[in-house]
């Protein structure tokens, strides 16, 4: 996990609403800083600047021999309008985020297990016998077992912060157990199809208990909350940068899809900075980074006296540097990113065009006709994902397409080593008759196959091209099989 503001914000509100629901009262010990930095999954410089500052707010004290103590006194109304007013303020957010754990997260989980090392599921067997370990806790743990065979630490931050703002709050006290069925802890059962290679029945029971978990949530709203919906709620947010590098990401990209577009066509110069900070009324230092990330990927380059010239595509990896640290730790995310797309995107596109009304599909087979006319094959993978993370009918969805979708940015640092643009287009000429035939026939369960089929792809291609520029951290990537049984 990164050591970030929003980090160590997201493990002090944990700790705090443990302390305003209750489950740690007046006089009682918190976990030490680095139990807590265990069990939530956290560096212990994370875990200890959220200590200090339940301190600094008067919530705990803090000492070397007793550790950290509650020393706030709340009534049991006091306690009770903390539950209401948090689960007021969170009932749409939370019931889209159940909605979404499915198609996000089901073949996600299925793969995970499908591949756990024995090792791994020895470790889940015994966390499934120790009734001694508080819920919340438990379930953080499940999620680095479950999720670690995929070796893709983006996914990691993803599922951490979901259940972060789903499941720790719901079982952070015991008296919400009783919303959810016995079997629900499906544990044992997960044990007995993963022993047996039972592969089929493995996702019909990820699957089933990913959308149980709505069916209790319901009857946790009827049964124990009585305040009505906040008029301001709060939204499940996550994001795959920091926030202050949101803008500067975003409009890089903007400028790539651009230049790929041919409205900078190569060899042409781009705008200066102040023109375009201007023009988008954005900051100029805001531009001057974007430009930064441009030369990075070798997309553009500097001529004196002239101004900044557009390369040719087939040049951006001979004009990339591949040891600048940064870069590096991009194109990884960049092909975690990739990776969750490949495990996510059959389910979640499936959603998604089954929400539609025939004139948005019709809609969308039009400008899927537009992208293959530019005659750029590579673009094809952006250009359906991104119409997907607008139309999804779940905000989760919508919120982590578009997060990873900025991660499709590094990918233009390997453009050279890709081939010719004719050769390019030969390869995706099959892609784009598959997808536009299954929108055209609506046959929405090909279209999704077939955008799975290259998004996985294009994951293979991108650790390939990694591994011969020398990233081991490829060997560590699990590339999903074609063939789901």
């Amino acid at each position: 996990m990164e050591n970030s503001t929003e980090l160590r914000k997201v493990v002090y509100n944990v700790l705090l609403t443990q302390i305003q629901f209750g489950t740690y009262r007046y006089g009682e010990k918190l976990p030490n800083i680095e139990e807590t930095s265990s069990l939530l999954c956290v560096s212990v410089d994370t875990a200890r600047a959220a200590y200090l500052k339940l301190r600094d707010g008067g919530y705990i004290t803090l000492s070397k021999n007793v550790g950290a103590t509650v020393s706030v006194k709340l009534s049991a109304q006091e306690t009770e309008q903390f539950v209401q007013t948090f689960f007021s303020m969170r009932k749409h957010a939370i019931f889209d985020l159940a909605a979404s754990m499915f198609p996000l997260f089901g073949n996600v989980q299925w793969n995970g297990l499908k591949n756990a090392s024995s090792e791994t599921l020895q470790a889940m067997d015994r966390l499934s016998r120790e009734v001694s370990t508080s819920a919340p806790y438990a379930i953080l743990t499940h999620i680095n077992q479950k999720y670690s065979a995929l070796g893709n630490a983006l996914l990691m931050r993803l599922v951490w912060q979901s259940s972060m703002f789903l499941h720790v709050p719901i079982f952070s006290f015991t008296d919400n157990l009783q919303y959810f069925e016995p079997s629900a802890d499906y544990l044992p059962a997960v044990m007995t199809l993963c022993r047996n290679k039972d592969w089929p029945s493995l996702r019909a029971e990820v699957e089933r208990t990913m959308k149980r978990l709505s069916f209790a949530l319901n009857r946790f709203y009827e049964t124990r909350i009585t305040a009505p919906p906040a008029e301001e709620e709060i939204t499940f947010a996550w994001s795959s940068y920091r926030k202050n590098q949101q803008l500067c990401y975003s409009f890089a990209m903007e400028l790539l899809l651009s230049i790929s577009q041919g409205k900078y066509p190569v060899g042409s110069l781009l705008p200066s900075q102040k023109e375009l900070a201007a023009r988008k009324g954005i900051s100029l230092s805001t531009v001057r980074r974007a430009f930064d990330l441009l030369y990075s990927v070798g997309a553009i380059k500097s001529a004196k006296y002239v101004g900044t010239k557009i390369l040719p595509f087939d040049k951006t990896t001979e004009n990339s540097d591949f040891t600048n640290p940064v870069l590096r730790r991009r194109l990884i995310d960049m092909t975690e990113s990739l990776q969750i797309l490949a495990l996510s995107c059959r389910e979640v596109s499936l959603l998604t065009l089954s929400s539609l009304d025939g004139a948005s599909v019709r809609q969308l087979l039009r400008e899927l006709d537009s992208n293959r006319k530019r005659q750029r094959g590579e673009t094809l993978s952006y250009f359906i994902l991104k119409s997907i993370a607008e139309l999804a009918p779940l905000q989760t969805i919508r919120t982590v397409y578009s997060e990873l979708l900025l991660q499709f940015f590094w990918a233009y640092a390997l453009r050279g080593m890709e081939g010719s643009q004719e050769y390019i287009n030969r390869i995706y000429a099959p892609y784009f008759d598959a997808l536009a035939e299954a929108l055209q026939k609506e046959d929405y369960l090909r279209f999704s196959a077939a955008l799975e089929e290259l998004i996985i792809y294009e994951l293979r291609s991108t650790v390939n091209y990694l591994s011969q520029l020398g990233f081991p951290e490829m060997e560590n990537i699990l590339i999903p099989d074609e063939n789901r049984n």
